[in-house]
């Protein structure tokens, strides 16, 4: 027989299996990263800017995003992040559909278009084929036509992994235009030279 019998200890003070005695020995929470200081090393990272599309109301809306990636190439699947808040975000999440177009350097307009906060971001006007199920962008230089595999809440975002079913190559860059449009310290860019 155990000389403890007796002892009720308070859940709150075992831990893994442990009996933690003393308050002042658990470990305290560290602090978060201030996230002004997060976005700022964040917009040092030039990424390609990619127009996600999908049918709002039977016409299609695009959202200019930068956060965009491969995942993997067999199967071929890509990742778009989307704020909560973003206004064609549910209709992808309701539909299990997006389109995803790479946009040229010279493509700028349409870039801002789809990145204007809270109006509407109808782009059929720009859109490849007189197809009403039709998510390609005339002009951009690739684009993907994907279905929803898997969707994560993360943070303030939705990570929406899309499952490519068809890649489309656009037309050649305009004369002047210098292959894709780049997102860089909160404004657009060409792409320079390639280095030696």
């Amino acid at each position: 027989m155990s000389d403890y019998a007796d002892l009720e200890l308070d859940p709150r003070l075992v831990v893994g299996g442990y009996i933690e005695t003393d308050v002042a020995l658990r470990e305290e929470a560290k602090p978060t990263v201030d996230a002004e200081g997060f976005k700022a090393a964040m917009r040092m990272l030039a990424a390609g800017v990619v127009m996600v599309t999908t049918h709002v109301e039977g016409r299609l809306w695009g959202l200019t995003i930068s956060a965009c990636c491969s995942l993997s190439a067999s199967p071929p699947r890509l990742l778009i992040s989307l704020s909560h808040a973003a206004s064609g975000r549910p209709a992808i999440v309701e539909s299990g559909r997006f389109g995803v177009s790479l946009l040229r350097a010279d493509q700028r307009d349409l870039a801002d278009l789809g990145a204007v906060p809270g109006g509407p971001k109808y782009v059929d006007a720009f859109c490849e084929s007189a197809t009403t199920g039709s998510t390609m962008l005339a002009g951009a230089l690739y684009h993907l036509d994907c279905s929803v595999d898997q969707i994560f809440e993360v943070g303030d975002h939705t990570l929406i992994i899309g499952a490519v079913e068809t890649v489309t190559p656009g037309g050649m860059p305009a004369h002047g235009s210098r292959g894709p449009l780049l997102y860089f310290d909160r404004a657009f860019h060409g792409l320079g030279n390639p280095l030696e």
